[in-house]
C-alpha cells in the first residue's frame, strides 16, 4: 500500500508540474518545488528547477552527495539483488557491465527481454559480461508486482544474468547505483523503461546509451573485450 500511495503521489506531482509548464506559472518559493523536486524534476527539467525551485534541487542534490558520500567508483556500491541478497560490486571488476532499468508491462518488455537474453547468451562464455537488470515501478507504474513475481516473470522470458531488486532510478529515493551512473555520464534523468543502458568497463569507466536495443551492444561489447585483451597482452 505504501509503494501505490508513493507512486500516486510520485505521477501526482509530474502532472502538477506539466501544468505549471504548459501555463507558465512561474513562482518562486511555490509550495509545489519539494513534490517536483522529490519526482526527480530538478533533472528532469533543470531551467525551470534550478531558477525557480533552486533550495529545493539544492536540498535533494545534498542528499545525493551524502548517499555517495566514500563511493569513488561503481566498485565500491553494494545492493541487494532480486532475492534481497548483498550484492558487491568488487566482484564487477575485470569485466564489462551493463546496467539498466526493466518492468513487466511495458511495450517494450518482450523485445528488450528477449536481446537481453540473446545479448547475455552470446557473451557469456567469455567471462567478461555481467548483465544487471533493475526493476523499476516510475514509468507508467508497468512494474507493480513484488520481486517473487518478477523474478518469476524474468525466468520465464529465460533470464539467467543477474535481477536485482526493485528501485527508484529518479528522484529523492533514486539507488545510489544509479545515482553514480547518471553522474558520472552527465544524465540528468532516466526517460523510461530500457531507455538507457550504462556499461562499467573493467577499470569502472561508465558509458550511457540512451534510445538503443540491447543487440546494438554486441558489437561494442565484442570490440572492448578484443581490446581488454590486447592491453593486458601488453601488460604481461
Amino acid at each position: 500500500m505504501m509503494v501505490f500511495l508513493h507512486n500516486v503521489a510520485t505521477l501526482v506531482a509530474l502532472l502538477n508540474f506539466s501544468v505549471v509548464l504548459a501555463q507558465n506559472e512561474y513562482h518562486e518559493d511555490d509550495p509545489r518545488c519539494l513534490g517536483w523536486a522529490e519526482a526527480g524534476e530538478c533533472d528532469a527539467n533543470p531551467n525551470y528547477m534550478w531558477e525557480f525551485c533552486r533550495y529545493e534541487c539544492e536540498l535533494i542534490e545534498k542528499e545525493n552527495e551524502s548517499d555517495l558520500f566514500g563511493i569513488n567508483d561503481f566498485f565500491d556500491l553494494k545492493a541487494l539483488n532480486i532475492d534481497q541478497e548483498e550484492i558487491s560490486f568488487k566482484q564487477f571488476r575485470g569485466k564489462f557491465t551493463v546496467v539498466t532499468n526493466v518492468a513487466s508491462y511495458c511495450g517494450y518488455t518482450k523485445s528488450h527481454y528477449s536481446q537481453l537474453v540473446e545479448l547475455y547468451g552470446k557473451l557469456k562464455s567469455t567471462n567478461k559480461v555481467e548483465i544487471m537488470a533493475f526493476p523499476c515501478n516510475q514509468f507508467g507504474a508497468q512494474e507493480p508486482e513484488t520481486c517473487d513475481k518478477i523474478k518469476l516473470f524474468a525466468e520465464s522470458k529465460g533470464v539467467e544474468f543477474m535481477m536485482m531488486d526493485k528501485v527508484d532510478v529518479n528522484g529523492r529515493n533514486t539507488s545510489p547505483v544509479f545515482k553514480l551512473l547518471k553522474k558520472s555520464t552527465k544524465t540528468l534523468s532516466i526517460k523510461w523503461n530500457f531507455n538507457t543502458y550504462f556499461v562499467v568497463d573493467p577499470h569502472g569507466s561508465v558509458t550511457a546509451y540512451h534510445g538503443i536495443d540491447p543487440s546494438d551492444l554486441f558489437i561494442p561489447l565484442v570490440d572492448a573485450i578484443n581490446n581488454e585483451h590486447a592491453y593486458e597482452g601488453d601488460e604481461m
